[in-house]
């Protein structure tokens, strides 16, 4: 399914327009303006209220002449205005409520609901007028395609459904518009999420073997249901033993690649990786002020595994001052979380200290991963908003661990732009990078540390049970 449609309340309401235009910035691309019984000066102040930068998401269901006067996006023909402007040659959007009114209708729109799908939640008594034997009928006959929008009774959790009967979409009405004010946007994020994939935007090194960097993000933010577009800071010659090169991308040539993206895509979060040289630190801060993205994950890549420091100090106080700031979470291991705090990291109780204490310092969230812990037993430590986290783990013994990081920060990454909270997000990134682990674990992919199964079975679970809310370490 590619579209998510809103459908307008048929009431005008307290808040109604501050919703309308926080749902266009959070990237709905059709709202549907029913007003059934408003008056054409009424529907004119409603738009006028609206940034003009929205005009063209709006679709009429009545007084069609406004389409051309504001420059909206189309009209919907229905039972109450069925027929076309004279001269009208602008998008064209039906309601159809049998098969053969989507045989007569198909050719002359652009797209058209069919409804009702199921019993209407805004409609008392509107009963479903299709059995699933019936859809999928009309599925195989190519009655219902791409251009057919189902309405009527749906949900989120009929979404799978209706895109295995060949809808290409959903309109969301009595779902959407039932919940608390505060809820809806939330709420329409987790909807979007499901019909149209998110974008996440990667910035971080390319690894030539293809288990970390780059490569690793795509993979991650791919499996967990994201869209994954990239810009690469620097290219590596490196395999399972190590890097033997790198080659940094220019300055301007990043910061082209940034621009290219941010200013076409609407990206909903961003996953920052190795950042080599000042410069470069320079130009994603630059870019990260001026496209403002939501959600920033940055996974600082300062240590290797083993111990060896990957980034100068100039970088690192560089860093500090200029990128941490902008972050929503940080994910240093306990080698860089100790560079960063300049404090010994010894355990869990340590951990928690310092995730505070950075939190506090630059703004942002902290998660410390406990990977380099001895034993068994693995925690990682979060401190988000003034509370502790625990996530807990069993450690899996496996030498195929190579991109670990870059894996479990891109899939925060995207479980955040699908509309999970902090928690739940690494909650459920946790999970799938340990899946990812088990399922690579026998794998013999080159001589050393060889990569995840990146492509495991995404939970489709909230995570809301992983994340273990601790006290306050002191």
């Amino acid at each position: 399914m590619k579209r998510v449609v809103v459908i307008t309340r048929p009431d005008f309401f307290e808040g109604e327009l501050e919703i309308v235009v926080a749902l266009f910035r959070a990237g709905l691309q059709l709202l549907h303006l029913r007003k059934p019984g408003a008056l054409a000066h009424e529907i004119e102040t409603f738009i006028e209220k609206i940034p003009k930068e929205f005009w063209r998401r709006v679709v009429l269901h009545d007084h069609f002449h406004l389409v051309s006067k504001y420059g909206l996006r189309g009209i919907h023909l229905n039972s109450r205005a069925n027929k076309l402007p004279v001269g009208y040659k602008g998008q064209i959007s039906c309601s159809c409520h049998s098969f053969e009114e989507i045989k007569l209708c198909k050719e002359k729109s652009d797209y058209l609901f069919l409804s009702p799908i199921y019993d209407s939640i805004s409609k008392e008594g509107y009963k479903a007028s299709f059995t699933s034997e019936e859809l999928a009928d009309a599925c195989k006959e190519g009655i219902i395609d791409q251009k057919v929008i189902a309405l009527g009774g749906v949900t989120i959790d009929k979404f799978l459904e209706l895109s295995s009967l060949g809808f290409g979409g959903v309109a969301m009405l009595g779902d959407i518009w039932s919940r608390d004010c505060d809820k809806i946007v939330d709420y329409f994020k987790m909807i979007k999420s499901k019909v149209i994939p998110p974008i996440i935007l990667t910035i971080a090194g390319s690894d030539s073997s293809g288990g970390a960097g780059i490569q690793a993000d795509i993979k991650a933010i791919s499996a967990n249901g994201g869209y994954a577009a990239s810009v690469i800071t620097a290219v590596t010659a490196q395999n399972t033993m190590g890097v033997t090169a790198i080659h940094e991308v220019p300055q301007n040539v990043v910061s082209g690649q940034i621009d290219a993206v941010m200013s076409d895509l609407k990206v909903d979060s961003v996953k920052i990786g190795m950042l080599h040289s000042m410069d470069i630190i320079d130009c994603v801060v630059r870019g990260i002020v001026k496209y403002a993205p939501e959600h920033v994950v940055y996974d600082p890549v300062m240590i290797s595994t083993s111990g060896s420091r990957l980034m100068r100090e100039e970088c690192v106080e560089y860093v500090k001052s200029r990128l941490l700031p902008l972050a929503t979470l940080i994910t240093p291991n306990i080698h860089e979380a100790m560079m960063l705090s300049d404090r010994k990291i010894g355990g869990v109780p340590d951990m928690e200290i310092v995730a505070q204490e950075l939190s506090e310092e630059y703004g942002c969230a902290v998660l410390v991963k406990g990977g380099h812990l001895d034993g068994n037993l693995m925690c990682d430590v979060l401190w988000y908003k003034g509370k502790l986290y625990h996530f807990n783990g069993v450690r899996i013994d496996s030498v195929n661990t190579h991109g670990t990081g870059c894996t479990l920060s891109s899939a925060i990454a995207t479980f955040l732009a699908r509309g999970f909270s902090l928690p739940d997000a690494i909650g459920e990134a946790k999970e799938y990078v340990a899946a990812a682990i088990a399922g690579a674990k026998d794998w013999s992919i080159g001589h050393g540390s060889g990569p995840l199964a990146h492509f495991v079975r995404p939970s489709l679970r909230c995570a809301a049970s992983l994340s273990q809310e601790q006290p306050v370490a002191t």
